[in-house]
C-alpha cells in the first residue's frame, strides 16, 4: 500500500481530503466527526483514518474522503457547542442566513456556513455521534432510498428514519436536499473508549462498502427500523424521569415517562425511547419517541 494524498482545504479549518490520485476524484465521500464537541468519537476516527492514510496503511480505493472535523473551536472545549453558542445541527437550514442580524450569529452560525459548501458537495455522507447516556449503536437515515441500504451495513441493531421535525435542520437534511445519501450514527456513550472504537470500526464499514476502501463488503444486518413520532420538551428545571432511561429501550402503553409533580407524561401507546437526556435544558429535546416503522 502507499501513502495517500492529503490535501487540507485551505479555505475551511477541519476539512481535509485523503485519496489515492492527487487529483482528488470524485464520488466524494463525506465521514464528519464532532459537530458536537463533547463528541470526540468522530474525530477521533478521522484522525486515524489521516495518520494511517498518510502511513500508506490503509487500502485505498476509489474516489476522495472527505474528513471534516465539525465542530473545533467546541472540541478545544470540550462542550457540545461554544460559549453561548449555537447547536450547529439544528441550524443546518440555513433559513436563518437572511434574518438573523449578522453581528448575532455565533461561533456556530459562522462555522455552518463554512461547512455548506462541503456538505453540499459530497455524493455520500456518514456522520459520527455520541450520546450523554449509554445507548446501543444505531443510525439515522435520510428518506433517500440508498441511505437505509447503507446503513444496513454498518453492524448496527436499530435504524431510526428521520428526526422528525428536525430532519431539515440537521447533517443529513443537506443532502437530502440534494437528493444524495447521509447516514448518521450515534456509537455510544460520550468518553468512552468502546464508542471510539465502536465509531472507527462503523466508519471502516461505511468506507469499504461505498469503495474508499478496498476489502471484503460489510454484511447485510437486520435492524429495527424506527420513525421518530415525538420529540418531549423538558417543561421545567423539576422535570425528571420516572425510572431511568437507557436509549432504544422499549416503553409500554400507559408508562409513566417522568413528572415535574404537575406535570405528569404518560404513554397512550408503546413506543421506543431515544437518547433520554434529563439534563437537557428547560425547552430542549429531553426524549424521542419512537414507533417501529412499517
Amino acid at each position: 500500500m502507499s501513502p495517500g494524498h492529503t490535501s487540507p482545504n485551505s479555505d475551511i479549518p477541519g476539512v481535509t481530503y485523503l485519496s489515492r490520485d492527487p487529483a482528488l476524484p470524485r464520488p466524494h465521500i463525506g465521514v464528519l466527526g464532532s459537530v458536537h464537541g463533547d463528541e470526540e468519537c468522530g474525530v477521533e476516527a478521522i484522525r486515524d483514518l489521516l495518520r494511517r492514510g498518510e502511513a500508506g496503511e490503509l487500502a485505498l480505493g476509489v474516489g476522495t474522503m472527505v474528513l471534516i472535523h465539525g465542530n473545533p473551536e467546541a472540541s478545544a472545549l470540550g462542550t457540545r457547542s461554544t460559549e453561548g453558542g449555537a447547536d450547529i445541527n439544528r441550524i443546518l437550514d440555513f433559513d436563518w442566513v437572511t434574518t438573523l442580524p449578522r453581528d448575532q450569529w455565533t461561533s456556530e452560525h459562522h462555522r455552518a456556513v463554512a461547512l455548506r459548501p462541503v456538505l453540499e458537495d459530497v455524493d455520500v455522507l456518514l456522520d459520527l455521534h455520541s450520546a450523554s447516556k449509554e445507548t446501543p449503536a444505531f443510525g439515522i437515515v435520510n428518506a433517500v432510498p440508498r441511505s437505509l441500504e447503507v446503513a444496513k451495513r454498518l453492524g448496527v441493531g436499530f435504524v431510526v428514519h428521520s428526526w422528525g421535525e428536525l430532519s431539515p435542520k440537521v447533517t443529513i437534511g443537506v443532502l437530502q436536499r440534494g437528493e444524495r445519501p447521509g447516514i448518521s450514527v450515534e456509537c455510544g456513550q460520550h468518553h468512552d473508549p468502546q464508542t471510539n472504537a465502536r465509531a472507527l470500526d462503523i466508519t471502516e464499514r461505511f468506507l469499504r462498502y461505498v469503495g474508499a476502501l478496498e476489502g471484503e463488503e460489510p454484511a447485510l444486518t437486520e435492524v429495527i427500523e424506527l420513525e421518530v413520532e415525538e420529540i418531549l420538551k423538558k417543561p421545567s428545571p423539576a422535570f425528571r424521569f420516572a425510572r431511568p432511561l437507557l436509549g432504544m429501550e422499549r416503553l409500554d402503553a400507559g408508562e409513566l415517562v417522568g413528572t415535574d409533580g404537575t406535570i405528569d407524561f404518560r404513554l397512550e401507546k408503546t413506543r421506543w425511547a431515544i437518547l433520554p437526556n434529563e439534563g437537557a435544558a428547560v425547552g430542549g429535546d429531553l426524549l424521542y419517541l419512537a414507533k417501529e416503522a412499517g
